[in-house]
């Protein structure tokens, strides 16, 4: 199970401005920490202003943000209590600033963590033999409801991501299923519009290790900030060639940021091994709650895709549909084609020397004329005089002594 909560983050700022100036200035560091596609066009009201701070705005955000002990508390994980803190780590996203449970784009270093040199995000698994399958946390959501995605663990919400619930603490259980879809091998002889989807290992994307369509999506929108403005916001993950924005950049990707989110022609299939979560089952509280999120039951639902009719099966058919109206083999075409071509190709560098001495044979030999005319010659229509040979007529006196002639 993965999940992210994104709570929208309130601004602190010094108290030496008037309370104007400090609300101007609140204003744009709460959109700098929840900065995002959607409101990115706000970032025009502060143009050309040198007040605001024009550059690093992740450690402005750190600054800024709901730590996670002010957020979340009264965390279990499979029926056991655990340090909350332990578990969800900043994440930033294409939806602004989220905690992040399970998930392997987290950022493992920030200022004010211990540890920083052995910084690591353990990944919890459940299991079927578990007594329990369900995350409980609390929280505080009474300026602000949580926003909460699942997703898999190799993904961060993104601009095609809708999240699955909006809590203010009118639900407490909230349960879902999961539904894989996975791809054979066999069908790599097809192309990916053929299959509708991409292996991992077959597309090597710039700003990610194995593809999947999040990542697809997230590098096509990076390579076309880079393409319009040369930088890409600071909300994705630091990648070399790819600078982080100044206010400047970010003032030019507001103009472009409906572009960036909904007109991009962006090549993206579904990964071939992808997993889809559906909310099953809400369950309403009367009072102000902890939620429970969990299967709601042992993930059993797997969809396959597969060939049917490959390549293999069609040459096969229209081997024997060629048999049967036509009396000719595919193999008969495999050796007339062999003969003609590879042969004669051999024949031809590796036999040169036959083939010019059968050549200079056939010119020395002097062929006959043979007329396979119709017409008769006058020649033959002439008759030629047949021989005559004297006939010997037997005498009885010549075979006197000849007893069975007598």
């Amino acid at each position: 199970m993965y999940l992210n909560i994104c709570a929208f983050t309130s601004g602190k700022w010094g108290e030496s401005l008037t309370e104007e100036k400090i609300n101007y200035l609140s204003n744009f560091v709460n959109l700098i920490a929840n900065l995002s596609y959607d409101n990115m066009n706000e970032l025009e009201a502060y143009k050309n202003d040198k007040i605001v701070p024009q550059s690093d705005f992740r450690a402005l955000v750190y600054k800024v943000v709901d730590h996670c002990e002010d957020i979340l508390f009264d965390c279990y994980w499979k029926g056991k209590e655990f340090d909350c803190c332990d578990a969800f780590f900043p994440a930033f996203t294409e939806k602004g600033f989220c905690y992040s449970f399970n998930s392997i784009h987290a950022e493992k270093i920030w200022p004010g963590k211990e540890n920083t040199d052995e910084a690591e995000i353990k990944i919890n698994y459940i299991y079927e033999t578990d007594t329990k399958w369900t995350m409980e946390f609390d929280g505080n959501t009474t300026d602000n409801p949580y926003s909460i995605y699942i997703h898999s663990s190799d993904e961060l919400p993104g601009v095609e991501m809708s999240p699955q619930h909006i809590w203010t603490q009118t639900v407490n259980k909230m349960f879902f299923a999961s539904r894989t879809t996975y791809t054979t091998a066999d069908a790599r002889q097809l192309t990916a519009k053929q299959r509708k989807c991409i292996f991992e290992d077959e597309v090597k994307l710039k700003t990610a290790e194995k593809y999947s369509y999040w990542a697809c999506m997230s590098d096509c929108r990076m390579r076309a900030s880079m393409d319009k403005c040369n930088c890409v916001p600071f909300f994705y993950h630091q990648v070399s060639g790819f600078p982080y924005c100044d206010l400047e950049g970010l003032m030019c990707l507001s103009k472009i940021a409906d572009e960036l989110r909904r007109s991009l022609n962006c090549p993206c299939e579904l990964g071939c091994e992808n997993t889809v979560y559906e909310v099953e089952k809400l369950s309403n509280s009367m009072d102000e709650e902890p939620i429970e999120i969990g299967f709601v039951s042992w993930p059993m639902i797997r969809y396959k895709r597969e060939v049917l009719f490959g390549w293999v099966d069609l040459l096969v058919a229209f081997g024997g549909i060629a048999g049967l109206f036509l009396g000719f083999s595919l193999l008969s075409g495999v050796e007339i084609i062999y003969y003609f071509t590879m042969r004669a190709a051999c024949m031809i560098y590796r036999n040169s020397e036959t083939l010019i001495k059968l050549e200079e044979e056939s010119q020395e030999k002097i062929l006959p004329n043979i007329d396979l005319g119709l017409k008769i010659s006058k020649d033959e229509t002439k008759i030629s005089p047949a021989k005559v040979y004297p006939m010997v007529i037997p005498n009885k006196k010549m075979y006197a002594n000849v007893p069975f002639l007598n």
